[in-house]
């Protein structure tokens, strides 16, 4: 299968801060950050053909094309250079119908560059904007009484008040109510097993009342993929839907289209059971890309506008202690990729503790590790448990992901 992925990726931030010594005003300077981004694509899977037009194209050095890499695995390439430049290249091959797999070929790579350098329009949750400034922080509040982490904790709707008002004098900036467990089976016992609809709608309901009657400014977010949950949550004053599904049961995306709340739509290979045998990824960072990607695509063919969708790469959920780290890694290539902004949910999770070796209720200095690893590949929203253990952590990695006082050299003409 023809994949085509960034594996490094100029900011435009730091473009734009480059910029800043020559002079440039402040709209150029903004201007040219856009234009001047360049990158290293991984393309792979080509058949003969395509990859014979490939090394044809890229040949000769060429000042258009982008410089090819070639080693010995047969119908890959690493393209470097600037982005107009891989784009260029992705419309040449689209140009050749007698090259049968070079159209498609065309069309991956200039899917992968659809929005590299490009602004990301930020997601309106409650009175908050995700993707514009700081990072959101995302407070969970389970009302399950087998969540992995603090299952039971907080079932009874008056002890999830108590525990949502301390997360919010902690700093959260969005509530995360769940009603039904999606634990994966695996290492660490057990899946989750599934309830009713009823039952869930029971558990949620009432929390989400209570919550936006008690704390009127805080945006809830309500974790579910079921219609019959989402649209009683929305009416008792839900903000958002968090949808570990991706948003593919087409009544839940006619209630997030309908009432106009934002949803993010998260990377989940398969159920609970079953999710920790379906690992088997090629290129873990290209294939949740892609996935998540078609989910957004879907929602918008489905009448929810892409302005309203977050993408969530699904730590812990079908992806081995390495993949998530992995991923983890490359976290702001995905968001490239994607476009969207990206929640991030690591806390307590079990690659966490097989790194440390610590136990789920030890594991919050790994989790504000983690959190700081997010934040510095460009997470917008940030869900985990403990929001105080977290908040010094969020703090300090918005401030480093926006630093920009580099010396009088790099002064801009607003300062």
């Amino acid at each position: 299968m023809t994949r085509a992925r960034f594996f490094s990726l100029d900011g435009g931030g730091d473009l734009h801060l480059a910029l800043r010594p020559l002079g440039f005003p402040a709209a150029a300077a903004s201007f040219l950050s856009g234009t001047l981004v360049q990158g290293h694509l991984l393309l792979s899977g080509l058949e003969p053909g395509p990859a014979s037009l490939v090394r044809e194209l890229c040949g000769g050095g060429r000042e258009s094309m982008p410089r090819l890499t070639e080693g010995d695995r047969p119908g890959a390439f690493l393209l470097s250079g600037r982005v107009d430049m891989l784009k260029r290249l992705g419309s040449a091959l689209q140009q050749r119908p007698d090259v049968e797999g070079a159209f498609i070929a065309g069309g991956k790579v200039l899917r992968a560059c659809f929005h590299a350098g490009a602004h990301r329009q930020p997601v309106v949750i409650g009175d908050k904007q995700a993707g514009a400034g700081r990072t959101l922080v995302m407070g969970i509040v389970n009302v399950t009484p087998d969540s992995f982490s603090d299952g039971g904790r907080f079932q009874a709707p008056e002890r999830a008040l108590a525990h949502a008002r301390a997360l919010v004098e902690a700093g959260a900036d969005i509530l995360d109510v769940g009603g039904e467990s999606t634990r994966p089976k695996g290492p660490y016992g057990e899946g989750a097993q599934p309830v009713s609809p009823a039952e869930e709608r029971a558990r949620v309901e009432p929390v989400v009342r209570l919550l936006a009657r008690e704390l009127p400014h805080v945006p809830i977010s309500v974790d579910t993929s079921r219609a019959e949950v989402a649209e009683p949550a929305i009416d008792a004053g839900a903000a958002m839907i968090n949808d570990v599904r991706g948003l593919q049961d087409d009544a839940l995306a006619d209630v997030v289209r309908r009432h106009q709340v934002a949803c993010c739509v998260m990377h989940m290979p398969g159920e609970p059971d079953v999710m920790a045998g379906q690992t088997g990824y090629e290129d873990v960072v290209a294939e949740v890309a892609d996935a998540l990607n078609e989910w957004v695509d879907r929602a918008q063919a489905r009448g929810v506008p892409p302005g309203r969708l977050l993408v969530d790469p699904g730590f812990g959920f079908g992806k081995t202690a390495g993949q998530n780290l992995f991923l983890l890694r490359q976290l702001s290539l995905l968001g490239a990729s994607v476009g969207r902004p990206v929640l991030v949910g690591t806390s307590r999770k079990g690659f966490l503790g097989q790194v440390t070796g610590r136990p789920v209720h030890e594991r919050d200095a790994a989790t504000a590790a983690s959190v700081v690893a997010a934040i510095l590949g460009g997470a917008a929203v940030v869900r985990v448990h403990d929001v105080a253990a977290c908040r010094d952590a969020v703090q300090v990695a918005d401030a480093v992901a926006r630093s920009d006082e580099g010396g009088a050299f790099f002064a801009s003409e607003e300062d």
